[in-house]
Parts: structure tokens; sequence; C-alpha cells
């Protein structure tokens, strides 16, 4: 019966909540009826006999509203109510149902919130730190329009203006390994709310912070042995991307090795499927120059890399994860022949690179129209010095819906950059220390396709409730 109420209180909670961003008069007429068919469960809460319970809940409330509420709620929420019922726990569990799941809370991810009022853009950062921990951070921008005529906008002499409040909750994430020792764990690959996963850099496991399921990947195959004079480079690339056409989630590792100024990485990719590898599966004609980790964008992982004996040797090899096939982007400007370019990622959906040139300030470039070089354009530019610090190395993280970036600066904290203030604001610092982070989205998606998935029972600890910070 607690289990019940629980379930009560936060389907109002969110229900109301994402009924408040429904546009359409046809959404808003369907939101009210699930919303009057919700108050129907809180009379079957009253009832004590939990077996009539479920028959008059079944007999109330169609399937469909049923799933329709159930798809509105988090990860968290759902992982409790698979005890209310048998029917919910099936619902809850089948494949078509985590799908739709992951599809609504992505979309929900990209769009934000507007409610005409105030405007709500989030970000879920995940971070691997020096103590073999994974933290997660929740960040959410409010940004409050402020009419004429309000005693708010008469206060601050403006006849309209906006007021912008940062929600911070962060929460540690014991190790996944609870039964084995670990010195150092490194995010590789984010996708669909799985992570890939290196210890020790060698043992290797997808995981589920959210529902704290890992799938061990079997040991990978050893580099292939040098051949006509080639030096092997000590580093491994990663990378991790989803097989629309397969159903299935795949690992990348390259190595790369190099002759005389001639160039060849392997790729070696692992199948979740069949839990298993498949060694050399391409050989690449470049060398991979930096971002250990590969981007991932529009079913591609992406690294910048080097081409041997070309007038122009710098590039972006962009690998199909579904097709296996890789093709060149080319980088912004003059980066193909000069490079001076870093930070490969994704902002707004778009490839992004950051631009280092000495002495003025770095560029924040963003291709607008994929694969064409013509596209690239500078969003805009963050001074290299800021209130008498030197930001130097820095991750770009997220655009928020309200321009501001999020960033981490000096692997030891997160702020957000305005870029028309061209000001910072600090939202995270302390012991991080992490050069490992990914965008991260709360799924019930499963890391494996097999029946026999370990599950640890960890906890999730709290560091520091919703802490608000008013921007200056």
């Amino acid at each position: 019966m607690e289990c019940l109420n629980l379930l009560h209180m936060d389907m109002d909670q969110h229900w109301i909540s994402s009924t408040l961003n429904l546009q359409s008069t046809q959404q808003q007429q369907q939101a009210t009826t699930i919303s009057m068919q919700t108050s129907l469960l809180d009379r079957q809460f009253l009832n004590n006999n939990k077996e009539e319970d479920e028959q008059d809940l079944q007999r109330q409330l169609p399937c469909e509203i049923v799933e329709e509420i159930l798809l509105q709620l988090p990860v968290k929420s759902l992982l409790r109510f698979r005890c209310v019922c048998k029917p919910w726990l099936a619902l809850i569990s089948d494949p078509k149902f985590i799908k739709s799941h992951l599809h609504n809370h992505s979309t929900k991810q990209d769009e934000g919130d507007d409610d005409g009022k105030t405007r709500s853009s989030k970000a879920l950062v995940m971070l691997s730190s020096s103590l073999s921990l994974l933290k997660s951070v929740h960040v959410q921008v409010l940004d409050t329009r402020i009419e004429a005529g309000s005693t708010e906008a008469d206060a601050a002499g403006a006849a309209r203006t906006t007021s912008t409040r940062v929600v911070v909750v962060e929460e540690v994430h014991e190790s996944p390994m609870r039964h084995q020792a670990v010195q150092d764990m490194k995010i590789v690959g984010s996708c669909n709310g799985l992570l890939c996963l290196v210890l020790d850099s060698q043992d290797m496991m997808i995981y589920n912070p959210s529902t704290r399921q890992l799938q061990p990947v079997p040991p990978p195959p050893p580099p292939p042995p040098p051949t006509n004079n080639y030096y092997s480079g000590k580093d491994y690339f990663y990378g991790f991307g989803y097989d629309s056409s397969n159903d299935d989630y795949k690992i990348v590792r390259a190595s790369c090795s190099s002759r005389n100024g001639n160039f060849a990485t392997h790729l070696d990719m692992y199948n979740l499927n069949t839990n298993s590898w498949r060694a050399a599966i391409k050989t690449l004609p470049c060398y991979f120059l930096s971002n250990v980790v590969g981007t991932l964008l529009n079913g591609a992982l992406h690294w910048v890399v080097r081409l041997a004996a070309a007038e122009r040797p710098f590039s972006i090899v962009s690998f199909d994860v579904t097709e296996e096939t890789y093709r060149y982007v080319p980088l912004p400007g003059e980066g193909d022949k000069n490079f001076s370019f870093y930070g490969l990622g994704v902002l707004g959906g778009c490839l992004s690179m950051l631009y280092s040139p000495h002495g003025s300030d770095y560029e924040v470039w963003l291709m607008n129209e994929y694969g064409v070089k013509a596209s690239w354009t500078i969003f805009t530019t963050i001074p290299q010095k800021m209130e008498s610090e030197y930001l130097g190395l820095m991750s770009l993280v997220r655009i928020l819906n309200n321009g501001e970036i999020v960033i981490l600066l000096h692997q030891r904290k997160l702020v957000i950059y305005n870029p028309g203030h061209r000001t910072l604001r600090t939202i995270l610092s302390g012991d991080i220390h992490s050069s490992q982070l990914a965008l991260y989205l709360e799924t019930l998606v499963s890391p494996s396709a097999a029946p026999t998935i370990k599950t640890y029972s960890s906890s999730i600890t709290p560091l520091n409730q919703a802490k608000a910070k008013a921007s200056p």
C-alpha cells in the first residue's frame, strides 16, 4: 500500500509538470482526461484489498491511459512502480515500452520546457572521478520572463527582463564493481543511457547507472603485430554507439601505427548482441591525434586524424556504426592545413570544435550542415582570461536553450558561460578531477541482450540537495 501511495504522488507531481508544456488544444484535452483518470487512482489506493484494487484499476483505467501516464515518469519512479502489480511489471519491462520511454525523454531533453513565462533547459552530465566513482550532475536553468508593469520589472527599471536561476543536484554513484578493487575508471562512451567504461586500462563493461545493470565485456583481441617496421602507438582510442538496423550496441577500439610518414589504424569491434569481438574489421590510412573517446553524432563516431603525404594533412574521420564504413569530414577554415583545433564534440545537434589561436579569444565553431565545409561558422568566442584566471583546457558540454554553454574547466569545475555578457559563473567545483565526462540520459535500456544480467544494489547518495544559485 505504501508503494501505491508513492505511485500516486509521483504521478501527480510529474504529470502536472508535463501537462503544463502541452501546446495544442488536442494535447491539453488529452492531458485533462488523463489527469481526471489519475484521480481515480486515489480512490483505488484507499481500498485495503490489493487483488480487488488491481481488478478495479484495470476496469477503470484503460491500458493505453496507464501506459501514457507511465511513459511520462522518470526511471527512478518506474523502477519502484514495477512492484505495484504484475501487469505494470510486464508493461515497464516490455522492450517496446522501454523504447517509447527512451524516445519520449530524449525528445524532452533536446527541446526543454517553455510554458510562455518560464523557459527551462536541462543537462545531465556524468563524470568519472579520481576516486573511481561515477558522479552525475543535473543542471537545470530556469529563465523567467518579467513583463512590463510588474513589480519585478519596476524594481529592475526595465520594460521587460529575464531572471535566471540555476538549480544543480549532484549525486555520486558507487563503483559498479563493488567486489573488485578499481583504481581508475574512465567513461569511453555514452549512448541511450548506457555508459561504456574502461577499468584500470584493461577491463571493460557496459553499465546503466539508473538501473545498476551491467554487462562485462570480454577481453578485446591483442593488437596486430608490427609489420614492415611500423611503430605502434601505446594508446587506444574508443567509441560507443547504437546500430539501429540490428538493434545492437557496438564498441569500437582503435590502435594506431606509423612508418616514415605512413599511417595505419586498425579498428576492432565488439557487438553486444553476440557478446564478442571482431578483430581488425577495418584499417584506416590515418593516425588518430586527439579525442581518445569518439564523438557520436548521426549514428557515426568521429575523431580528429592526420593523413599521410597530403597537402592538407588534417581532417576528421567519421565511422558509421551501422554500415561499418568511414568517410572524412572537413575541419573549419584552414584547420586542415594548420591545425589549431581541439575539443571535438556536439553542441546544439551540430558537430563542434574549439579553436585556440595564440594570443586571442577562443572560437567555438559549429558545422550547421553536416559534412559541408562551408557550413562551419563561429557560434561565439570565449576570452582566454576571465576574472584574473586563464581558462586553459576546457571541454564544451552543452548549449542550453538560452544560448549559454556548460563547460568543464581545468578538469575540476563546471561553469556556465554567457556569450552575450561574456561572463562565467561556477555551478560545481571541488573534487571533480575528471577529464572523462559524457552527457547522459536516464533510461531503462538494458546493457545486455542476454538474460544473465548482473545487478548490484549499490546506493546513490545525494551529496547536496538541489542548490539554487542566482546568476550575477
